[in-house]
């Protein structure tokens, strides 16, 4: 068997989807835990070198800072 193209053929099992508690794409399914924030635990899941933010809750409603937001429609007065 080669290490190449092939062998990825066989990765077609899915083992992480996304998590309840923090958002990331982390939550073992088998094991039932996430590897992420430890959501079955009570406490979050916290090491000193982790350094992403867990929780992404704050995250979801902001919008990107490339992206304009449109104030007005057509034919109605723009307020600056």
């Amino acid at each position: 068997m080669s290490k190449g193209t092939p062998s990825f053929g066989k990765h077609n099992k899915i083992t992480h989807i996304r998590c309840r508690r923090c958002g990331r794409h982390s939550y073992h399914i088998k094991h039932n835990s996430c590897s992420a924030c430890g959501y079955p635990l009570p406490k979050l899941k916290n090491q000193a070198w982790k350094w992403k933010p867990i929780n992404r809750k704050a995250r979801k409603n902001r919008h990107p800072k490339h992206q304009k937001v449109k104030t007005a429609r057509m034919g109605s007065k723009r307020q600056y």
